[in-house]
């Protein structure tokens, strides 16, 4: 594992109130925590613990982590926003920082490696089967006992056009309803009138599909639920359910 220097570098300019846009062109990183974020830093903070944070871009989550106490694994798709989040972080809590440039479900750790692992708004970005093999890696990778929050986008939210879709997928018995592979017909207005950029493929989940592919891996769900984000302000109608949460337990 390398750890990543402190650059200086900056976030990009906010795209709307709160989406940061990612350097790849493949989200954006939401710079307001939601209360499974939340739970995972106050878990961060309960003591002696290493936490791993998957898609971290350029924070957000990371940050509150390490102010909290814990040691910290940050890991992402692109060098350049763990340079920029190595940027951020005080020196004191630097020692505790570790990050991570990788990708899932390639990358890997020890088994047995941490008390807990924050995946927020990476899994929709895979196909199912990688889905599937990067949560049996999440599940290798806790402590017995340890816990994994997991944050999707939805078809109800930013991509709610996706929702009939997704919605007669589910009834046809697929097993990932939300795999869309062309999405330029369902992109949302952004910014000043522009359409919004995101990646070419989503695999958009729901509260069902998180609790499934958990308890598949062998985790027991402690709870679940959709997300209301409509402290994000410029993306149009929100009706409470923009993204779903689930934390669960490797049991012991």
């Amino acid at each position: 594992m390398k750890m990543t220097r402190n650059t200086g570098n900056k976030m990009p300019e906010a795209y709307l109130n709160g989406l940061i846009p990612t350097l790849n062109f493949t989200g954006f990183m939401v710079n307001f925590l939601d209360d499974y974020a939340r739970g995972f830093i106050e878990f961060a903070g309960s003591g002696d613990v290493t936490v791993l944070d998957l898609g971290c871009a350029y924070g957000v989550a990371a940050i509150p982590a390490l102010e909290a106490g814990a040691r910290v694994v940050a890991s992402d798709l692109d060098q350049r926003h763990l340079d920029i989040l190595a940027g951020r972080v005080d020196e004191k809590p630097r020692k505790n920082l570790q990050c991570v440039q990788g990708k899932l479900p390639d990358m890997d750790f020890a088994a047995d490696s941490f008390d807990a692992i924050l995946c927020s708004r990476v899994l929709h970005f895979l196909e199912g089967d990688d889905i599937d093999t990067a949560t049996g890696k999440m599940f290798r990778w806790l402590k017995p006992g340890g816990r994994i929050t997991l944050v999707c986008d939805t078809p109800y939210g930013i991509w709610r056009n996706v929702a009939p879709v997704f919605e007669a997928n589910r009834k046809k018995g697929e097993r990932w309803p939300g795999a869309v592979k062309d999405l330029s017909p369902y992109l949302p207005e952004g910014a000043r009138g522009k359409p919004a950029k995101g990646p070419a493929f989503m695999n958009l989940l729901d509260v069902v599909l998180l609790k499934r592919i958990c308890s598949e891996a062998g985790f027991v769900v402690q709870r679940s639920g959709f997300i209301d984000r409509s402290d994000l302000s410029g993306v149009g109608r929100m009706d409470g359910r923009e993204n779903a949460g689930v934390d669960a337990i490797k049991p012991k």
